[in-house]
């Protein structure tokens, strides 16, 4: 999720014409590294983000940056989003996240007067950090509504509490007209009825299945170093269609036959890594979904339902069918 905030970061920057050789200092990371599938610290992505502030000289960085966020991009937790029922469905969603991305911002979900307010507020930043940080998600929101449903078919509010810039185009070209400054709170609030609107993507049971996996990510160790550890992150990351090798390689920013020495070293093989994570993931969908048998092989980049058996036999010592007429203990995927 970080390496997508911070290439989005680079991409604004760089439209821009400025010089992103600083925008690492301080942080102890590389661009190498946006390879890999970090997960920065909240001191790590507070001295990036200071560093583009202040390379850009721009007060309004986070709404450009936060208003280039798609949710394609955003993998596991983009699918979770335009997989949920609803646009309230996905907006809870969001900001349930939020700490994936923003860990530095207390965001909080209320209803009020029919309407949903969302409120941000990190007082113990540096104010043109905070304001970066609240305008950012604010914008990365608007985004995604306006990719799930056509604009202006829900009522928006926003309120900043903060002075109003030289120019407001930006933000009412972005939030509408209805656009508040000096307030004594950060809001941006919706209709409580149009948050009811489905969504066309909407897949309950997919939806399920993603948000296991957004929380799965979550709850991971930040320090991960090892190389089949990262395999399997970048695995358990991308959706329903798992990336050979060699693609695994070039995320990690290093050659398949590197990626394969490197794995040896610890005992690995790469189709050893790609079965743990699948059994991992049939064994929660066969337990924990009513998904068909030949939905769960699709989803686990099986041709047929035979094969998915097959492997699922080996790897269980039984059937799919006996899992879900009886119980299994599985092992951990380490």
């Amino acid at each position: 999720m970080h390496s997508y905030y911070i290439k989005t970061l680079i991409n604004v920057l760089k439209a821009r014409n400025l010089d992103v050789n600083m925008l690492f200092d301080n942080s102890g990371i590389k661009q190498v590294d946006l390879e890999d599938a970090l997960n920065l610290t909240a001191q790590q992505l507070n001295a990036i983000s200071t560093n583009a502030i202040e390379l850009s000289k721009d007060r309004q960085l986070g709404l450009l940056v936060g208003a280039s966020m798609d949710i394609p991009s955003q993998g596991i937790f983009g699918y979770a989003i335009i997989t949920s029922p609803t646009i309230g469905d996905a907006l809870r969603l969001m900001v349930r996240y939020n700490k994936a991305l923003l860990p530095n911002l207390d965001v909080k979900m209320l209803s009020r007067e029919s309407r949903v307010e969302v409120r941000i507020k990190a007082p113990h930043l540096p104010d043109d950090l905070e304001r970066f940080y609240i305008e950012l998600l604010y914008a990365a929101i608007m985004r995604s509504g306006n990719t799930l449903i056509p604009k202006g078919r829900i009522s928006v509010h926003v309120e900043f509490a903060y002075d109003a810039p030289y120019d407001k185009t930006p933000y009412q070209k972005l939030f509408g007209s209805k656009v508040k400054f000096n307030s004594t709170r950060s809001m941006l609030s919706f209709d409580e009825a149009g948050l009811n609107m489905s969504i066309v993507t909407a897949n309950p049971v997919a939806r399920d299945i993603f948000r296991k996996e957004c929380d799965r990510l979550l709850s991971r160790d930040a320090h991960r170093g090892m190389t089949s550890e990262r395999v399997q992150e970048v695995l358990l990351q991308s959706g329903t269609e798992f990336p050979t090798s060699k693609r695994v390689a070039n995320q990690l920013h290093m050659s398949e036959s590197t990626l394969q020495r490197r794995l040896a070293k610890e005992g690995y093989k790469f189709q050893q890594i790609l079965d743990q994570v699948r059994h991992k993931l049939a064994h929660e969908y066969l337990s924990g979904t009513q998904l068909t048998i030949n939905e769960i092989a699709a989803l686990l980049g099986f041709s047929d339902a035979a094969n998915f058996r097959r492997s699922f036999k080996r790897w269980s010592k039984m059937t799919p069918t006996d899992l879900r007429n009886g119980t299994l203990t599985l092992d951990k995927v380490n």
